[in-house]
């Protein structure tokens, strides 16, 4: 299958040649990559399987949402959304370290400088505060309507939370927990991710097909970002090695270069994906296809897809390791986590 260079900027698409697997769980896959003769290795999958880990049985169905991990204490945190808990998982023994009960209906977590203080995001309208030691919840606060995606800018210590409802972002002080203010988007928001060094906020408008870049000290956009295939972007990865933002939407992966501000093109992924993520040991990003019931793997330094592997049905959130490059995905329908090794 041949390539299509990009010829304009944010607007032309890449073609990966992506072959769906006929057999999911062999994770086999033909790919043309996004240099000319570049392919991936069908007889090899671009992850290997670690078997899982089991969270608490419930009555009903489970419902779980963003997954973080911090590798500074070997920590993952799951949304347990169906049961209003948060799950605090030991990676490293593979089991439940404890759980934080009557947290509301959390989106997502919130990671700080102390890897002891999270802040979570609440969709009735509040940030939690939870004290990881203690496994409590120590203070809310009241930010507004729909929180949903919530990242920690550690360049200025601000925590942003999306208000999908409000169709704000709110900025919070992480050393003091309050509310610094808010800022009015043009659309409704996603989830976001953040340039590690220097601070810079990208956040995918989910209903405009766009991406805005936020100055998290001024409280504004810097500029919005359009074309290269995005239409109703979910998650974000960025590589601020290659100056690459990936961007997904359902069954494509844009890449920007915000250097130059030029589309590179877009990779072939699955469907009905939600959190991707990148590690930076490997330069690869992950994309959580719950759709299409895999997760698709890209190398952001040749921008060639490596393959897909099976996970489950509803596994459309994750997180890695770059320490470990183990990835972890929630596969919701089944209440457990697929664990991963890169390669």
């Amino acid at each position: 299958m041949t390539m299509r260079r990009p010829s304009n900027i944010f607007r032309a698409r890449m073609s990966s040649g992506l072959l769906r697997p006929l057999l999911v769980a062999l994770s086999l896959l033909i790919l043309s990559g996004c240099s000319p003769g570049a392919q991936a290795d069908p007889l090899k999958p671009p992850l290997t399987d670690a078997g899982n880990i089991q969270l608490p049985n419930e009555a009903g169905r489970p419902a779980f949402d963003l997954l973080t991990l911090d590798s500074r204490n070997g920590h993952l945190y799951i949304p347990h959304t169906s049961v209003s808990t948060l799950e605090v998982i030991d990676v490293k023994t593979r089991k439940l370290l404890g759980r934080v009960p009557d947290v509301g209906v959390i989106k997502a977590i919130a990671l700080s400088k102390n890897p002891n203080l999270l802040f979570t995001s609440d969709a009735a309208g509040s940030v939690g505060v939870i004290d990881v030691s203690g496994l409590r919840l120590t203070k809310k606060l009241d930010v507004g309507g729909g929180p949903d995606a919530i990242e920690y800018d550690p360049v200025h210590d601000i925590v942003l939370v999306g208000l999908g409802a409000d169709k704000k972002v709110a900025f919070i002080d992480a050393t003091t927990m309050t509310l610094l203010g808010t800022m009015p988007l043009p659309g409704s928001p996603e989830l976001m991710t953040i340039d590690q060094k220097s601070g810079i906020v990208y956040l995918a408008i989910h209903d405009l097909n766009e991406v805005v870049e936020i100055d998290p000290v001024n409280r504004s956009i810097v500029k919005t970002l359009k074309g290269c295939d995005i239409k109703a972007p979910t998650g974000l990865a960025y590589d601020p090695d290659q100056g690459l933002l990936f961007v997904a939407s359902s069954g494509t992966l844009s890449v920007i270069d915000v250097v130059i501000e030029q589309c590179r093109g877009a990779i072939d992924i699955g469907h009905g994906t939600d959190q991707i993520a990148f590690n930076r040991h490997r330069h690869h990003v992950y994309t959580a296809d719950g759709g299409s019931r895999y997760v698709s793997v890209i190398d952001t330094v040749s921008l060639k897809p490596l393959g897909v592997f099976g996970t489950g049905p509803e596994a459309g959130t994750l997180a890695v390791d770059p320490t470990t490059d183990m990835v972890y995905v929630m596969v919701a329908r089944a209440g457990i986590i697929g664990v991963y090794h890169d390669p």
